[in-house]
C-alpha cells in the first residue's frame, strides 16, 4: 500500500489517499483530526491541541513510513505490507537502520519520524483497531534545564522536569557535531570510488557524479532526476538542447524528504556526463539499448509486476541488463566499492562532500577567505544566500557546518580535499585505464567538466 497526500490551503487537514484504489485513508484522517483538536484522545499525556503545520508534518512523516513499508521485500519474495500488519522487528526497526546507516539521516531527524509513528500506533491502539506493531516502551528520563536555557525563569538556575527517552533508536545517534569534516570525501577518493562503481556498471557512477554535483539525497536521486520533460519538470532540458542554447543550468524540482517539493540548479557540466558516459557513450550500451532490455526483459519477470513497473515507463537509472536501479542497491554497490578500496562511504556523504565543494569554490572565486571564520556573519549571510539558490530551503545552521567544515580542513592543512586539481592525481592509476577505455574515457570527461564547474555555474544568475 502506497500513498499520496493532498494538501492545500482549502483543505482543513491533508488527505491521504490509496495509490492503487485512489480512496481516502480514513484512519489516518481521523487521526490528524483528533491531533488538531482532540489531542487527549490520541494520549492522555497530551493536552495541547496541536497546530496545523506540526499536524501536516505528523501526516508526511507517517506516509514515509507506510510508502517505505510498501517497498520492503517481504521474507516469501511479495513487496510490500500494510502499515496494519507491519512489525516493529521485520518492519520498522530495519527501516530506521537504514535510515541512520544507509540514508545518513541525523539521529535528531530519525527520532522525530519514530516519535510520530509511535504516536500514530498509540492512537490506533485507542481506537481500538488491530494491528500488529508492538513498539519498545519509551524511558522516562530527568531533564535539567540551567539557566542559559531556561527562558520562562531567569531567577532559577536549575529545573528539573520529566521528560521521555525514545528508545526504538540508538541514543548514541544523537551525538552532536558541529561540521561535517569527517563526512566527506576528499576528491581522490570520490574519483577512485567513481572509478570502482564504473566496474560494476556505468549508471552507479553516474548517479555518484551526479549526486556529487546536484547533492540531492538519494531517494530524490533515485526517483526524482529526470530523463526528459514530466510533470514536475516540464521544461527539462537535455544536455543537447542546453548546449544549442547555450544555457549554463537549469532548476530541477524533486519530492524532498517529509513529500516537500524542493528545487535546486543542475549545471550543463553535469548533464554533460550524463549524456557522454551514460546516455550516449560512444562505447558500451547506451541508454536506450538499455531501455529495450527493460521493456523486453525485466518487465516479463514477476519482481516488475510486483514492482508495478509498467513497459510504458522510461526509469532515468537501469543497469545494462535493464534493471531498474533501486536506493537499495545503488547504496549496496557504493558500500561494496568503498570496501574494496578500504574507505568509508555512502550516499549521504556525497551529498556532504558536494556542498562542502561547491562552497569553497564559491567562497574562493569571490575572494572571501580573508577573515574566514565560521563566526563571520556577512560570510555566513553571503553564503547561506548561495546555498539556498542552489539547494532550496538551507538552515542557517547548516550553513555554519559546512563553514566550520572548510575552516578545519584549512586548519588541518588539508586543503587538497577541496582542490579540483587533486582529480589528477588517481590518473596516476594508469595501470586501471589502459586495461579499460571506457573507463579512461569517462574519467577524462568527469575531469573536464569538473574543471570546469567554476566558470559554468554563476549563482547569482537567475534560472
Amino acid at each position: 500500500m502506497g500513498v499520496n497526500i493532498l494538501h492545500s490551503k482549502e483543505l482543513e487537514y491533508p488527505i491521504v489517499f490509496d495509490i492503487k484504489t485512489n480512496m481516502p485513508d480514513t484512519l489516518i484522517l481521523r487521526y490528524a483530526i483528533y491531533k488538531h483538536q482532540y489531542p487527549g484522545l490520541i494520549d492522555s499525556k497530551l493536552t495541547r491541541k496541536s497546530g496545523k503545520k506540526t499536524v501536516v508534518d505528523a501526516i508526511q512523516r507517517i506516509c514515509y513510513l507506510i510508502n517505505r513499508l510498501s517497498e520492503q521485500t517481504q521474507i516469501d519474495g511479495t513487496i510490500g505490507t500494510h502499515y496494519l500488519a507491519a512489525t516493529f522487528e521485520c518492519n520498522m526497526e530495519p527501516l530506521i537502520q537504514a535510515m541512520h546507516h544507509e540514508g545518513a539521516w541525523r539521529g535528531e531527524s530519525i527520532e522525530q519520524y519514530v516519535k510520530a509513528w509511535r504516536q500514530f500506533y498509540l492512537f490506533l491502539t485507542l481506537q481500538g483497531v488491530d494491528h500488529e506493531m508492538l513498539m519498545p516502551d519509551v524511558k522516562e528520563v530527568s531533564i535539567y534545564e540551567d539557566q542559559d536555557n531556561n527562558f520562562l525563569s531567569h531567577t532559577s538556575y536549575r529545573r528539573e522536569r520529566i521528560g521521555e527517552q525514545e528508545t526504538a533508536i540508538d541514543a548514541n545517534w544523537k551525538e552532536y557535531q558541529d561540521d561535517y569534516k569527517d563526512s566527506i570525501l576528499s576528491i581522490e577518493q570520490f574519483w577512485l570510488l567513481y572509478a570502482e562503481m564504473f566496474k560494476v556498471d556505468a549508471v552507479y557512477a553516474v548517479m555518484a557524479y551526479t549526486e556529487l554535483v546536484t547533492c540531492l539525497r538519494v531517494s530524490a536521486l533515485v526517483d526524482c532526476f529526470p530523463l526528459g520533460p514530466n510533470k514536475r519538470n516540464p521544461k527539462w532540458l537535455s544536455y543537447k538542447e542546453m548546449k544549442r542554447d547555450e544555457i549554463t543550468s537549469q532548476k530541477l524540482r524533486y519530492l524532498a524528504k517529509g513529500g516537500k517539493t524542493k528545487s535546486l540548479l543542475v549545471p550543463v557540466v553535469m548533464m554533460e556526463v550524463f549524456y557522454d558516459i551514460y546516455e550516449k557513450p560512444l562505447t558500451g550500451p547506451d541508454y536506450y539499448q538499455r531501455l529495450k532490455r527493460y521493456q523486453e526483459v525485466y518487465c516479463e519477470t514477476k519482481h516488475a509486476i510486483n514492482s508495478n513497473y509498467s513497459i510504458d515507463d522510461m526509469p532515468t537509472w537501469l543497469l545494462e541488463n535493464g534493471t531498474p536501479v533501486s536506493v537499495r542497491s545503488y547504496q549496496k554497490v557504493m558500500q561494496e566499492c568503498a570496501e574494496r578500496l578500504n574507505i568509508r562511504a555512502h550516499p549521504h556523504m556525497l551529498r556532504h562532500t558536494g556542498v562542502t565543494q561547491m562552497l569553497y569554490r564559491y567562497i574562493k572565486n569571490n575572494g572571501l577567505l580573508t577573515g574566514f571564520n565560521h563566526t563571520n556573519l556577512m560570510l555566513i549571510a553571503d553564503a547561506h544566500i548561495m546555498l539556498q539558490g542552489h539547494l532550496g530551503h538551507v538552515s542557517v545552521e547548516t550553513t555554519r557546518r559546512y563553514i566550520k567544515t572548510i575552516e578545519r580542513i584549512i586548519k588541518e592543512s588539508q586543503l587538497d580535499m577541496l582542490l579540483n586539481s587533486a582529480l589528477s592525481i588517481s590518473l596516476k592509476h594508469q595501470e586501471m585505464l589502459d586495461t579499460n577505455p571506457r573507463l579512461a574515457k569517462g574519467m577524462t570527461i568527469l575531469e573536464s567538466a569538473l574543471l570546469k564547474a567554476d566558470i559554468q555555474l554563476d549563482y547569482n544568475e537567475p534560472v
